[in-house]
């Protein structure tokens, strides 16, 4: 892992598990510099990557404010939140397979930075109540999973990864934007191109920090809310 992302990744882990809190100040970066032994410039590439996504604040002549401690960590349980939702709604949900390809890296706009994967890549369409509503793109490390069968791709991935092969899944970092609809949103998910897109990009770790997969979920903004 490159320096700078490690300290990121330091840095951020501090954040989310409340060592430093909202309105501390983090390290100055005199202080990150001389604690892992690096530039000026590496610490800042660091500490910029937490102001991008909304961490901090850095405020001349005072240092880098915290803004928030909750912003993109989930607990485990928040994957399952989709499941959980549909059958409060009392809500008919099916996953229809797109396609199963192996050997695929991951884009790098889902890796911010991290080192290159080889993945199974699943592809999958959420119908709900008869309305496909979601597209997602599954990126399974296949140093870890080499490969997930198409019986399992249409359920739960993340049950079979715990309850068949007994791997302990810890957390995943989400980032979430609004975009415009992409050509294959439009074919799957029955919508025009003037209809915007949740698109929620997200890693997901194992207990021992590796990732397991990589993941983007666009959900059709005009149903979003309704899930």
């Amino acid at each position: 892992m490159k320096k700078y992302l490690q300290i990121y990744h330091d840095l951020l882990t501090d954040i989310q598990t409340k060592k430093f809190k909202k309105g501390d100040l983090l390290p100055s970066d005199q202080k990150l510099v001389m604690r892992y032994h690096v530039s000026r410039e590496t610490v800042r590439k660091a500490v910029r990557l937490l102001a991008n996504e909304g961490y901090i604040q850095t405020i001349r002549g005072k240092g880098s404010l915290i803004l928030s401690t909750e912003k993109l960590m989930f607990p485990f349980s928040s994957i399952e939140s989709y499941h959980e939702l549909v059958a409060q709604n009392h809500l008919h949900s099916t996953n229809d397979l797109v396609s199963i390809r192996d050997h695929v890296a991951v884009p790098v706009e889902l890796l911010n930075g991290a080192p290159a994967l080889t993945t199974q890549l699943i592809v999958r369409k959420r119908v709900v109540d008869e309305v496909p509503v979601i597209l997602d793109y599954d990126y399974i490390n296949e140093a870890i999973v080499p490969e997930v069968p198409a019986t399992v791709a249409q359920r739960s991935l993340f049950d079979y990864f715990e309850s068949t092969l007994h791997l302990k899944i810890d957390y995943a970092i989400k980032h979430i934007a609004i975009e415009p609809a992409e050509y294959d949103d439009c074919v799957y998910l029955g919508i025009n191109q003037s209809v915007p897109v949740l698109v929620v990009r997200s890693e997901t770790h194992l207990s021992d920090n590796r990732v397991l997969s990589y993941t983007e979920s666009r959900h059709r903004a005009d149903k979003f809310s309704s899930l």
